[in-house]
């Protein structure tokens, strides 16, 4: 899914995924420096977000800072989750002989501790160190800097299900495997 097409804007899509994924009550300044891009740039996203009600600007003495209006955070966090739903199957799509299927962990709300829970293959144990990159860079356009990524093989996968382990069955209790990749 195609967000700066959605948003209008990369910057502005940007300056909404760091109010959803990083800190509110930043300043315009801050968002130069964090963003890297134009002072004029971002000022013109915050003020259009503005006017759309989507963030508020406070002004205390000579500081503003910016936060999104009270309830459609939930509404806009749940686009881009969508979305980065969407790039991970999209990316563990292409990987269909290496990948048996994959638990979406705490960052998608569910009931464990790691945020993303591969199943593999024997065979595809040597581009681990590749995918756990490029899982890194899904996560990183969305401004999500830290993973925790567990790479587990299908057949200690079916073992600790058989012996009952607690973190299996826990994966299989609370984060739903995604479909099988095909």
């Amino acid at each position: 899914m195609n967000l700066e097409k959605l948003f209008w804007s990369r910057t502005k899509t940007d300056i909404l995924k760091y109010l959803v994924f990083r800190r509110q009550g930043i300043s315009v300044r801050a968002f130069e420096t964090e963003l890297t891009r134009s002072f004029p740039a971002i000022k013109k996203q915050i003020d259009q977000l503005e006017e759309a009600w989507v963030i508020r600007v406070t002004k205390d003495n000579n500081r503003r800072s910016i936060f999104m209006v009270d309830g459609i955070d939930d509404y806009i966090k749940s686009i881009f989750m969508y979305t980065l739903k969407f790039d991970l199957s999209e990316y563990f799509w292409w990987m269909p002989k290496d990948v048996d299927k994959y638990f979406l962990g705490k960052v998608f709300g569910n009931d464990f501790d790691m945020d993303l829970v591969i199943v593999h293959q024997a065979s595809g144990k040597e581009k681990i160190p590749q995918m756990k990159q490029d899982i890194s860079t899904i996560f990183e356009k969305y401004l999500i800097l830290t993973v925790n990524v567990v790479f587990m093989s299908a057949d200690e996968f079916q073992k600790r299900n058989r012996l009952a382990d607690k973190f299996v069955l826990s994966l299989l209790a609370s984060g739903k495997p995604q479909p099988e990749v095909e």
